[in-house]
């Protein structure tokens, strides 16, 4: 009897649910604490690990947690390492400024230009070798996305320069060219910097290179329809 007192008294002890914690990566793969923690620490072999939280829900008995990693790999004179995405960040919660821009008859954009889609701006540059490894994934998202949302690509360098790249490398977005001045104001150093903007045309996501988010980027452009 003592003994069977003994095994109750230990089964009611247990939580009635033990939650599981989930990670749900940029490639749409899910893995469990131990994973992650080991992907973090390979990580910050690099750099500084920036972790932001972008969804948790929670399934029956797990919780299923999307974050989104930053390697920051950038130190300043004091040796800190530094957010190379820090100032366009600043944006998120804003409107994003598309009438400082031109299109090519020198008339600005108007305000409402993204007014009832999502939006995915790509700030790069022809020579710039992370921006053209991304090419192929931006390509993906529009093909997979049709005319859902709106896609705009932005440079600082001229037409000549971008239609001799773009007759070997065919970035399908919409076209932005000649804008260092408009690009200074907002502050945009690192290349690629790719923003996410809800149907009201504010920026709501701030991404570098996405080799590695393109599960997590579409997610969320369709959480925004």
């Amino acid at each position: 009897m003592k003994r069977l007192f003994t095994a109750l008294l230990f089964i009611s002890s247990l939580p009635l649910f033990a939650q599981q914690t989930y990670y749900k990566m940029p490639n749409g793969k899910i893995i469990d604490l131990a994973t992650y923690k080991t992907v973090k620490a390979n990580l910050s072999k690099n750099g500084e690990v920036n972790e932001t939280i972008i969804s948790t829900i929670k399934r029956n008995d797990s919780i299923i947690i999307t974050p989104k990693i930053t390697v920051l790999t950038q130190k300043d004179k004091n040796g800190d390492y530094v957010d190379p995405y820090g100032e366009p960040k600043k944006m998120i919660g804003a409107r994003f400024p598309i009438e400082r821009f031109k299109d090519s008859n020198g008339r600005n954009y108007p305000k409402t230009m993204f007014t009832g889609k999502p939006t995915l701006i790509n700030f790069w540059f022809t020579s710039c070798i992370p921006c053209i490894a991304e090419i192929p994934i931006l390509n993906s998202i529009k093909e997979e996305s049709g005319d859902k949302f709106n896609f705009l690509a932005i440079t600082f360098e001229n037409s000549e320069a971008v239609n001799a790249f773009l007759k070997r490398n065919n970035l399908r977005y919409t076209h932005i060219l000649n804008s260092k001045a408009a690009i200074d104001t907002l502050k945009i150093t690192a290349y690629p910097t790719n923003l996410i903007l809800d149907k009201n045309g504010v920026v709501v996501e701030v991404y570098g290179e996405i080799s590695q988010s393109q599960k997590q980027l579409s997610d969320r452009l369709n959480k925004l329809l």
